[in-house]
């Protein structure tokens, strides 16, 4: 942007997240506190280790001196039929870089990259590394449009196993936001599943994030019976399946709150055939050992709760479903709760009357209405210590 005026902020943040950084952080205010002791090589920006810090007011300041220039710059390459000058280029790519600082959902400055990609003139695998970037900052982990425009550049690096009047497959969506097909090495699915980790640490719960390591995982799990010549080896690909179950256990074990990857886990083990050797290749302990254990350390949290329904082999219709086990089932673990009338334990035992009511809804011991849902919670803000066939009874009398 050699048209730049004023402190000339744009095209110096531009140069620096064109390296690409590793991560990108904006600081509070004029980022003082950060730069005191700073070189002066970048300043006013922090670039350390290649992992740089944009002062939110410098931020800014770039913003609107990016925005005239990406404007125009945009408007030459729509309108031209000719490949761009290396000036459009250079202009159309730093200007745009600086507004997905700002604001990473920012639909035009995507799209006029997807553009200089299409012109050859953008290397997708440096465009992918801007993006890791970019899902670094919390604005950008939650922005669905930036993990689509990170779809796209992988099916633009990576061929596909089929061809593409072929690709549309009814039981994989409408194959225009899928990487199903993909020919997608270990470590490029390595490198997807760490991007979306950072991603969830900087912004919790994120449903976008958790979405796009489904399709990831789908890709991974159609690539592995390699059946097909054109297909990876199945041997580092299963190893990365078993490193992923692994890792979203021991991710489910350090965020008992975060239900996305809970719901996600379950898929994942939803993906594996039924009859195929995965299950029994990738999976130690079932997923309701690992959901009972959870609830029996940290009772209090519903989405670990919720993440034992959903972890059940099966939906209980036999009659005896309700029947407590020696074997410590998930009606077994709920009994303790249900008998505890300490007001410490409330929040505990307000999850197990919730979870033998919906139980019992499954086994088709009762009904539920309007009134019968008052009913268990009613039950379930009271302290009176009840046992679990009392409190089948009581619901199954309510609804009589």
């Amino acid at each position: 942007m050699s048209g730049s005026t004023g402190s000339g902020l744009s095209p110096k943040l531009a140069k620096l997240l064109n390296e690409p950084p590793i991560s990108v952080e904006l600081l509070p205010g004029d980022g003082s506190e950060w730069l005191a002791n700073a070189s002066s090589e970048h300043a006013p920006f922090l670039f350390v280790d290649r992992n740089l810090g944009v002062p939110q007011k410098a931020a800014y300041k770039a913003y609107l001196e990016a925005v005239p220039h990406f404007q125009s710059a945009r408007q030459r390459l729509l309108e031209s039929s000719q490949p761009p000058s290396k000036h459009d280029i250079a202009d159309a790519a730093a200007s745009s870089s600086v507004l997905l600082l700002v604001n990473p959902a920012h639909q035009s400055a995507l799209n006029t990259r997807k553009r200089l990609v299409e012109f050859s003139v953008l290397d997708p695998t440096h465009e992918l590394r801007f993006t890791d970037a970019l899902l670094t900052l919390r604005e950008g982990a939650k922005q669905s449009i930036l993990w689509q425009h990170r779809r796209w550049l992988l099916r633009r690096i990576h061929r596909s196993t089929v061809p593409e009047s072929l690709s549309i497959s009814p039981s994989h969506g409408d194959g225009v936001d899928s990487l199903y097909n993909l020919v997608l090495d270990a470590e490029t699915f390595r490198a997807e599943f760490a991007v979306v980790e950072k991603a969830c640490e900087v912004y919790p719960r994120n449903y976008h994030a958790w979405a796009h390591r489904f399709l990831c995982a789908q890709a991974l799990i159609s690539l592995l019976p390699g059946n097909d010549d054109s297909s990876p080896p199945p041997g580092p690909l299963m190893e990365v399946l078993r490193e992923e179950l692994a890792r979203m256990r021991l991710w489910i074990e350090r965020h008992i709150s975060d239900y996305s990857a809970m719901q996600y886990y379950r898929q994942l083990e939803g993906l594996l055939p039924r009859e195929s050797p995965l299950r029994t290749l990738c999976t130690k302990d079932t997923f309701n050992k690992h959901a009972m254990e959870l609830v029996r350390a940290y009772p209090t949290y519903e989405s670990l709760w919720l993440y034992l329904r959903s972890s059940l082999p099966f939906v209980p219709c036999t009659p005896d479903a309700l029947t407590p086990t020696k074997e410590g089932g998930a009606t077994t673990l709920a009994g303790p709760f249900l008998s505890s009338g300490a007001k410490n334990d409330r929040p505990a035992r307000r999850h197990a009357v919730w979870f033998i009511a919906w139980m019992s809804w499954t086994s088709k011991k009762i009904q539920l209405d309007g009134a019968s849902m008052r009913k268990i919670a009613d039950i379930a803000e009271t302290n009176t210590p009840l046992t679990v066939a009392e409190l089948v009874a009581c619901l199954r009398d309510h609804g009589e």
